[in-house]
């Protein structure tokens, strides 16, 4: 895909100095514009690609730095309050590009699709929130509901694709999201600040000594390195990360046409790409 640009486009939008300063912008959602683009390509004829990968972009964008604000009550710094201020102020500005881009194409039923996904998304983020604070959620389902939150905006799409690649479209989507997912949680694992309420949070509330699970539940309390090495987190979730990057390429591997599979094949493969550079780093600094 030497045609792809999605990221320098969205430059324009995301480039500025007092948002990359303080609005500690979320990563941008790569994978699925990629996803997007190589489907709309070979399966949309006549629809403007980039366009759309580039509003849908934007929109994950604004949501996700929304997702960021601090919603802690107390008092806070003047960077801090500048900060919240940014995000929220960030989040409306992507989500306002996506309308503008769309208006101006005429892609008014576009607007609409997307729209509803929009608050569908906050929906689904309602309801994950709403367990979480009752602790009534396990492992498993906390990663299938972040999941369908990740995939909700592309599932919008799938009325401008080809009829024959609509049933592979929503399959390769769920599976992108689950992996996106559990990268995520790969990286939560890694920081301290990141674990509460994780995917390994969760797993040991469900699976831990009562001893864990009540100094989880109490805030500030116990280190989670200890938890990660005492239920093996790292290597139970390595294997859910194989299991899943194996399921997208048997789902790529079925699509045709064979370019097509091409491309949804690389587009995980540079998706993985970090974390396995970084545990082949790893291991060779064992050795």
């Amino acid at each position: 895909m030497t045609d792809y640009r999605i990221p320098d486009l969205a430059g324009k939008y995301t480039k500025h100095d007092m948002i990359e300063r303080f609005a500690d912008l979320p990563p941008f959602p790569d994978a699925r514009a990629r996803l997007l683009s190589c489907f709309l390509k070979h399966g949309a004829d006549g629809e403007p690609q980039e366009l759309h990968a580039l509003a849908s972009s934007l929109v994950q964008l604004g949501l996700d730095t929304h997702d960021r604000v601090d919603t802690e009550s107390g008092d806070r710094g003047m960077r801090q309050m500048r900060q919240r201020q940014l995000r929220v102020l960030a989040g409306d500005y992507f989500s306002s590009r996506f309308y503008q881009l769309l208006a101006g194409a005429g892609r008014i039923e576009t607007i609409r699709r997307l729209s509803e996904a929009i608050c569908e998304s906050n929906r689904l983020k309602t309801e994950l929130y709403l367990l979480m604070k009752r602790g009534r959620i396990r492992a498993e389902e906390y990663v299938e509901r972040q999941s369908r939150i990740r995939g909700v905006l592309l599932h919008s799409y799938s009325s401008l694709l080809d009829e024959r690649l609509r049933p592979a479209w929503a399959r390769l989507v769920d599976a992108l999201a689950q992996l996106e997912t559990l990268l995520e949680e790969k990286r939560a694992l890694a920081g301290a600040a990141a674990f509460a309420c994780s995917w390994g949070w969760w797993h040991v509330l469900e699976h831990g000594e009562q001893r864990d699970r009540r100094l989880l539940e109490q805030a500030g309390e116990g280190d989670p390195g200890i938890w990660i090495e005492k239920y093996g987190l790292t290597a139970l979730l390595a294997d859910k990360l194989g299991e899943s990057a194996a399921r997208f390429g048997r789902l790529a591997s079925d699509i045709v046409p064979a370019a097509l599979a091409e491309e949804a094949a690389a587009i995980v493969h540079a998706l993985l790409a970090p974390a396995a550079a970084a545990a082949a780093g790893t291991a060779g600094e064992s050795r």
